[in-house]
């Protein structure tokens, strides 16, 4: 598990695990603990004094619930699956086109759609799915071509959601056992 070192308003040190963030506000109603952001909803943990004395086991309060949530939900992965509003074709997230290109030793332009495949722990792959050439383009065509790329997208973004959530979960036990 990744760690980082955060000094709190008294002094003290900790090391904290990358998805707790510690919360310090004054004012009225003074608030001061730590957050478990991994999953829905947050979670907050409590320092319960106004000094700080608290801040080690809230800590450790909420690296039990980052430990329980790791090992029961999905790790997030950043990935898009709602369209960005500065994308200027109607086609789902991760899918572009069509594109047009004459291939060598062809007289007719074939048309594709490119797919973006995520790949866990290294970089995202693009990808071809035909739709046909000038000849036998037909809208019956792109929508299949676009259903199959969706299909294909899919079943990346599944392997890269379940390779996520392994990496994920070994990391933590190698932290308790180690």
């Amino acid at each position: 598990m990744e760690y980082r070192r955060i000094k709190i308003f008294n002094g003290m040190e900790f090391d904290v695990p990358r998805h707790i963030v510690r919360i310090d506000i004054v004012g009225a109603k003074t608030t001061r603990g730590w957050q478990v952001r991994y999953g829905k909803p947050w979670k907050f943990f409590s320092d319960h004094s106004a000094n700080g004395t608290g801040a080690q086991q809230a800590l450790l309060n909420s690296v039990e619930e980052l430990n329980k949530r790791i090992a029961t939900l999905p790790a997030p992965t950043g990935i898009r699956h709602k369209i960005s509003a500065n994308k200027s074709s109607s086609l789902p997230t991760g899918i572009s086109g069509p594109f047009q290109r004459l291939r060598k030793g062809r007289n007719t332009p074939s048309h594709y759609l490119q797919v973006t495949l995520p790949i866990h722990g290294g970089k995202s792959k693009n990808t071809q799915v035909y739709i046909g050439s000038e000849n036998t383009l037909t809208e019956e065509r792109i929508q299949l071509a676009i259903s199959k790329s969706v299909a294909l997208r899919q079943e990346y973004i599944a392997k890269y959601q379940d390779s996520a959530t392994r990496s994920k979960r070994e990391k933590m036990l190698a932290s308790l056992t180690g």
